[in-house]
């Protein structure tokens, strides 16, 4: 297995003490735990059928172990951290908006209490994955790839046997999968951020894992190809050209480039009879009537948006729960004030990965396409983002906290390496 060529690949060492008992079994185990259960999430996104699974998960594993640590930590400086306001004001600005939300323009209402539950839980996962990254390094983010190719791998073939064994290949209908409940588009992103992660494996020195990792993006590139949804077809598409980098000299990977290049239309006209991007174009010309809709009342209050209600029909030849684009939602929900935090997030993640720009490698690759690909993902069919642990977390939280965690421990590291110069 290839390691990860940086400061961050083993446990940062220190001499504070940054848990009551640092150093004993119970902490230890219990940070194992942690980790563990970060997997476990993460992999069950590929097999529960039901969101409530992975929020029942989230519930009896991440939170307690979440709090215990925090029982037990003894320095909290990096809760004082611009890594971690630039994660929690975009959420904490959303919850706050509610209170000026009016109960009588929404669907669905929600107490402001509800979404500031919603804010600690998203900061006790922040602060979780703090703490199992500050033990592990990067080495825990390798782990979680090792574990979501073959899970991805698992996932994607059980839903084209299944697909097959109803007459999906004779009759080429949109193929639903096992996981998300069904949702033929989440769960085609889904197998496209898979095909992402089984590029990563392809650069390990294993021979093991790269011909899993091969079957796996076999895998779920036909998935995504089978679903017709177009955004995992650019997800898998940049998966299959990324994977042609990892290949041979320059030659053989301008010659694999070109084939993929051409591959995936041809494969959609053969099949389809249409070329891929331009099915089913109805849901580019609603999707500009739903954003023109929802940002009806932007005007009235564009500091500050209408307030934030759990639900707000739009009406667009049929009834919508929501926009389809997180950043239109919250421009109506909290105006150019959650606007701003919310964009700053892109800025700061970007502006830290220029930083280590001497340090990049496949690792950070990979992880930094998963924030850019989930941010597409967002805009074209997410709702706003303060929500339980569903899809949303694993398009954006999730990959963002890893990229403002790995930019404080970096932080935290060049300061205590100049404490010890001094």
């Amino acid at each position: 297995m290839s390691g990860t060529n940086s400061i961050y690949s083993m446990p940062c060492p220190t001499n504070r003490m940054l848990f009551r008992h640092q150093g004993s079994r119970w902490l230890n185990g219990l940070i194992n735990f942690a980790g563990a259960a970060l997997i476990v999430m993460l992999c069950a996104y590929f097999f529960a059928p039901k969101i409530a699974r992975i929020q029942t998960i989230f519930y009896l594993t991440i939170l307690p172990a979440g709090l215990l640590l925090l029982c037990w930590r003894r320095d909290f400086y990096f809760l004082k951290s611009w890594q971690f306001a630039t994660f929690l004001l975009p959420p904490l600005i959303l919850a706050l908006s509610a209170l000026w939300a009016d109960k009588a323009q929404a669907d669905v209402y929600r107490e402001p209490q509800y979404y500031l539950k919603l804010v600690t839980y998203l900061a006790i996962f922040y602060c979780c994955l703090y703490f199992v990254l500050e033990r592990r390094g990067e080495a825990a983010l390798e782990g979680w790839l090792l574990w979501l190719i073959p899970a991805g791998l698992i996932s994607a073939t059980a839903s084209l046997l299944a697909y097959g064994a109803d007459g999906g290949f004779v009759h080429f209908r949109r193929i639903r999968g096992i996981s998300l409940e069904g949702d033929i588009d989440k769960t085609g992103m889904l197998h496209g951020f898979h095909a992402l992660f089984c590029c990563y494996g392809l650069t390990i020195k294993s021979r093991f894992w790269r011909w899993i990792s091969l079957a796996a993006l076999a895998a779920s590139c036909t998935y995504i190809l089978f679903s017709q949804t177009k955004i995992p077809i650019v997800m898998a598409t940049t998966a299959l050209l990324l994977a042609a980098c990892t290949l041979g000299n320059k030659a053989v990977k301008v010659t694999c480039a070109l084939l993929v290049i051409s591959a995936v239309p041809l494969s959609y006209q053969l099949l389809f009879g249409e070329l891929p991007l331009l099915q089913r174009s109805l849901a580019y010309s609603v999707r500009i009537e739903l954003w023109s809709k929802a940002l009806e009342g932007f005007t009235q209050a564009p500091m500050i948006g209408a307030g934030l209600s759990h639900k707000v029909f739009l009406d667009v030849h049929t009834t919508l729960p929501h926009p389809h684009n997180y950043l239109i939602d919250i421009v109506r929900f909290c105006g150019l004030l959650g606007l701003v935090a919310f964009l700053w997030q892109l800025v700061a993640v970007c502006a830290s990965l220029l930083k280590q720009r001497p340090q990049i490698n496949w690792l950070r690759v990979t992880f930094f396409l998963w924030l850019s690909f989930g941010v597409l993902a967002m805009l074209v069919y997410a709702q706003q983002p303060l929500t339980k642990p569903n899809y949303i977390w694993f398009f954006y939280w999730i990959p963002l906290a890893v990229q403002l965690v790995l930019s404080q421990l970096r932080s935290t590291k060049s300061r205590e390496q100049r404490k010890i110069k001094e």
